[in-house]
């Protein structure tokens, strides 16, 4: 049986203060530096290893035994960590979401992963991707059965005014898209990509060129014929697009 919330948010604060703590006791200064030159400055960071924010998540896992608790107030915790301005921050939300959670998630938690793709919480290419390849991938394909009604789901992010939230519509299908999982899904997959390209940001087509890459692989003509009908991918994208359809050795670019 999963615990109540009327205990309020103090858990929560509980939970996250420890996150913080063991988060800010791990920070290297030269790691900082690396990424938020990587990053060109677009997103903070504490400094802190992929490595050692997993570890974080598990322990406060198992200290704070937040298995017990509802699963919505779980999500809402996810949520509170990426609200928080660093990057390691987030990044625990997306761990919390994958690792943990995703067996327990919903249809309707589709709204909650597009939430801060919504609210500009996620907005830098690195976050918005670790997002979509594993905390949105986990959701997908953790119930096989219920696969297609939540594709759908997520390809409709395609529609959404923001820049992230429709890379994050195509970029969730990276690693299904070279076997396709369900009849539809290349042009599923294909019309995502196309609503991307409403902007002319770097991002909105280097998400359907890799995605597009890998479904080459299954639909080597469906992504020919689509790079052809859009004159308007970037050279960028259409490089990544069209790097296994192109003769010789293949290369990511």
């Amino acid at each position: 049986m999963s615990r109540d919330n009327h205990a309020g948010a103090d858990w929560r604060a509980a939970a996250t203060a420890q996150l913080v703590a063991r988060l800010t006791a791990q920070a290297d200064p030269a790691t900082q530096a690396h990424w938020t030159s990587y990053l060109k400055g677009r997103a903070r960071f504490r400094g802190v290893p992929m490595a050692a924010i997993r570890q974080s998540v598990r322990a406060l896992w198992r200290d704070h035994a937040l298995a017990a608790y509802a699963t919505d107030d779980l999500v809402e915790l996810a949520m509170g960590w990426f609200a928080a301005e660093t990057s390691e921050d987030k990044l625990a939300g997306i761990l919390l979401l994958a690792e943990q959670l995703a067996p327990r998630l919903e249809q309707r938690h589709a709204d909650a992963l597009a939430a801060p793709l919504a609210r500009g919480e996620l907005a830098d290419w690195n976050v918005v991707d670790w997002h979509a390849t594993k905390a949105v991938h986990a959701f997908l394909t953790v119930r096989p059965a219920d696969l297609e009604q939540r594709a759908l789901l997520v390809a409709h992010w395609a529609d959404s005014e923001q820049l992230w939230q429709r890379r994050a519509a195509v970029v969730s299908f990276a690693k299904l898209a070279p076997r396709p999982p369900f009849d539809g899904f290349v042009q599923l997959v294909l019309d995502a990509c196309a609503r991307n390209l409403v902007s002319n940001d770097r991002f909105a087509h280097t998400g359907p060129g890799w995605v597009l890459r890998e479904l080459s692989i299954a639909a080597p003509d469906d992504v020919a014929a689509f790079i052809a009908a859009h004159p308007e991918l970037s050279a960028e994208g259409r490089r990544m697009a069209s790097a296994r359809l192109r003769g010789g050795t293949y290369r990511r670019r």
